[in-house]
């Protein structure tokens, strides 16, 4: 008798251990696919609720309008129903991108009458191309009031950088706008936009990390293609300042030209400028782009190596050298 009772403990402690383990697994898949985007496209598409539609139809036309994946479907019913949300839905016309989260889709069509303005700001873009992103994506509404030439003025203005807290130094915020996922008012000024972006900075990456550190993440954003490589390419880099060489980064010669599909020619490596790393040793004066999180990890945590050369592929393969010698062969043998 005690045998047999012993072994149904047993068994409902496995079960139970089973639902637990279950039942956690379950909540991270849960909390990781609301906060997960839809997908790598910023394009925007016009999603249509009528007044009284039922749920299961506006999430249908999410799916077919390309919003959520038909996989995550039970997914945003969950969302709906444990935040009681589904009531709060609002009858409207929204211009929704692709990108989009479930917790962000659910808040925007809870507005429809002043509905957010989504702006995707990619990685590894100069302040004035960040601009005229903002001038596309908001000079669509009369109610917005941006202006190219004020934001640029903004970023090097010194009263309005130092409320911020960013290292001293900082005479430009060009590295500073943080690249990320936007929503911004339909009433938003040039000021409220990039003020956004900054205070955005400093949540998520911080201020403790020099102006110099940041400088660096620029230069690995433009010269690395993934985690992996961005995070060799910092330990190579932070070597060759230790030791005093120079740098030699393409993408430096790039930043002046405003342009990043030059053809870089050896009068460029010649050039007179502060921003030319084949000439002059050290960082260039400011950040030559905005770093996104993971190229600013990579300065924070590099990946030790010996190497003191690298080169990639068109295919972004990278291939990595100790020796001059060994670089030369690389570029013999993979870029031309």
């Amino acid at each position: 008798m005690l045998k047999n009772i012993r072994s149904l403990i047993r068994i409902f402690l496995f079960a139970l251990i089973t639902v637990v383990i279950g039942g956690v697994f379950i909540k991270l898949r849960y909390n990781k696919i609301i906060e997960t985007p839809n997908s790598d496209s910023s394009d925007k598409v016009v999603v249509t609720i009528d007044e009284g539609q039922a749920v299961d139809s506006i999430i249908d036309e999410l799916i077919e309008k390309g919003i959520l994946k038909e996989s995550w479907k039970l997914y945003l019913q969950a969302y709906l129903k444990l935040n009681d949300l589904s009531s709060q839905l609002q009858a409207g016309t929204y211009n929704l991108p692709k990108n989009l989260n479930i917790i962000e889709i659910i808040e925007s069509l809870q507005h429809a009458q002043s509905q957010d303005i989504w702006v995707t700001v990619p990685e590894g873009l100069r302040k004035d191309e960040i601009a005229d992103i903002l001038v596309d994506e908001l000079g669509e509404y009369d109610s917005t009031d941006f202006s190219k030439t004020d934001f640029l003025a903004l970023t090097t203005n010194q009263e309005y950088i130092s409320q911020f807290g960013l290292p001293e130094e900082v005479e430009d915020l060009e590295g500073y706008i943080f690249p990320d996922k936007y929503a911004f008012s339909i009433e938003t000024t040039t000021e409220s936009a990039l003020t956004k972006m900054i205070e955005n900075f400093v949540s998520k990456v911080g201020t403790d990390d020099s102006y110099e550190d940041i400088i660096l993440a620029s230069l690995v954003e433009r010269e690395g293609y993934n985690s992996e490589d961005r995070a060799i390419i910092a330990d190579i880099l932070k070597r060759r300042l230790e030791e005093g060489w120079l740098l030699q980064v393409d993408a430096t010669l790039l930043y002046p030209a405003k342009d990043w599909t030059h053809t870089i020619t050896q009068i460029d490596k010649e050039s007179d400028n502060e921003y030319n790393t084949y000439k002059y040793a050290g960082l260039p004066p400011t950040p030559i782009c905005n770093p996104g999180l993971e190229s600013i990890n990579a300065v924070r945590n590099p990946e030790e190596n010996t190497y003191y050369y690298y080169i990639h592929e068109d295919d972004g393969t990278a291939h990595y050298a100790k020796t001059l010698n060994e670089h030369n062969s690389n570029v013999s043998t993979y870029l031309r």
